[in-house]
């Protein structure tokens, strides 16, 4: 019960982020003076502007539109260009503007009323016709910096260009912030629910091994570690985490992991007070989780501070240590109890996962620079080929019979096999943008 808690927490969010509300934007139309107030949306394949304000929900075609002043400070011009006019994002105003058509992802200067484009292929030849050949090489000389085909990079020429005039320029940092790889880091804590199952020898058949996969057992766990995430782009990014996870599953009884070896003289004066099979009792293991996952932003409302996403990717994870417990039963007559002996097995060497992760996930921004993360993940994998040789010194006797009374444990984990892992969490991280 306690899974589904933190669980219907995390979809109560991303319910919320759907519904929440954004900063209002001023959308001026061309056929009047005063602007529509409400939250806009862009749609560059229906070529149209949903609004939704106080006066209710409508759709603006981008042929209507003059501008839009967004809440956040991003601008949006209309202007034209080529055969037709098109919305743009105003970067720098002055003199010499920089524009960037959202659509096509190519980034325009605005000279003398005219609007002149810069291709990635063709930014050497467009730059010295547009700002002239002088100016870019006393560019060159002030940055030592070759033409790139940069925000960064045509906002700073824009920019010398105003001044090498006398001209003031407007910068508008919030478009700006498209162009910049955001990288958020912080501390995370989560609850897990792990589902663990044994690939175990079997013995042979016709000369060949055979394995014999157990049932999966649950454990839980508070997996604990670090998560950041780069924005690509407005809706595409990648998160990475690093975190520890150890659990523990007690009191369970798996048959037929192995023979227990009577000693003698017991095998031939009492052997019929032992049971020779092997119970797996309890087992336990800790390893290092790497999960590294493409997600990708629900939401297309850039400025809402609530952001659901979807995320997948693989999972690599290394075992750093895993104890076996086992027991062999022990009845001293017909009228006793079985009473148990039981000993550990360590694992003899660290361990390797391969898997995957995938799930959902919403980022609350408290400000500028801190983001809350909670998300619900499923994780699953193998740990191949593992062996538990190494008997520890630790023991547990429940028999009336003394310890030297037990012999050898033939463990089947002292062969190789396979322990496989699906683990369901959820997670709350506090991630700081750097």
């Amino acid at each position: 019960m306690r899974l589904f808690r933190p669980s219907i927490l995390c979809i109560a969010l991303l319910f919320i982020s759907y519904f929440s509300s954004a900063q209002n934007d001023s959308v001026f139309l061309k056929n009047q003076i005063k602007p529509v107030i409400g939250k806009a949306v862009l749609n560059y394949k229906k070529q149209d502007l949903y609004l939704k304000g106080l006066e209710g929900k409508r759709s603006i075609p981008f042929a209507e539109i003059l501008e839009i002043k967004n809440g956040n400070g991003k601008y949006y011009v209309s202007k034209v260009a080529g055969k037709g006019s098109a919305l743009f994002v105003l970067l720098v105003k002055g003199p010499f503007s920089l524009l960037f058509n959202e659509k096509n992802k190519l980034f325009y200067i605005e000279k003398k009323d005219s609007v002149l484009v810069i291709s990635q292929q063709h930014i050497k030849r467009a730059l010295p016709i547009i700002f002239g050949k002088e100016l870019l090489e006393a560019y060159y000389i002030k940055s030592n910096i070759q033409p790139q085909y940069s925000a960064r990079y045509l906002k700073n020429l824009t920019l010398y260009a105003n001044q090498s005039r006398g001209a003031d320029s407007e910068t508008f940092e919030e478009s700006l912030n498209q162009f910049k790889a955001s990288v958020r880091i912080g501390p995370y804590i989560g609850y897990g629910y792990n589902n663990t199952a044994f690939d175990i020898n079997a013995g042979t058949v016709k000369g060949r091994v055979a394995y014999r996969k157990t049932e999966f057992t649950s454990t839980s766990s508070i997996p604990l570690g670090l998560r950041a995430d780069l924005d690509l782009s407005k809706r595409v990014g990648i998160e990475f985490g690093v975190y520890f996870n150890s659990t523990k599953a007690e009191n369970i009884f798996m048959e037929n992991t192995g023979v227990h070896v009577i000693p003698f003289p017991q095998s031939i004066l009492i052997p019929k007070k032992y049971d020779t099979d092997l119970k797996t009792t309890a087992f336990s293991y800790q390893a290092l989780h790497f999960d590294l996952a493409m997600n990708v932003n629900l939401n297309r409302d850039e400025r809402s501070k609530f952001k659901p996403y979807a995320f997948a990717g693989p999972t690599v994870a290394i075992m750093l240590k895993n104890q076996i417990k086992q027991a062999t039963g022990y009845q001293e007559d017909a009228q006793s109890e079985m009473g148990y002996f039981y000993r550990w097995t360590k694992l003899d060497s660290k361990k390797y996962l391969v898997g995957f992760n995938a799930g959902l996930g919403v980022d609350y921004a408290l400000n500028k620079r801190i983001t809350l993360n909670a998300s619900a993940k499923f994780t699953g994998g193998l740990y191949p080929k593992i062996r538990n040789r190494t008997f520890l010194t630790k023991t547990q006797n429940d028999t009336s019979a003394p310890d030297t009374g037990f012999g050898v444990f033939e463990s089947s984990f002292w062969h190789s096999y396979d322990q496989y892992l699906r683990m369901f969490s959820v997670g709350l991280s506090a991630n700081y943008k750097l």
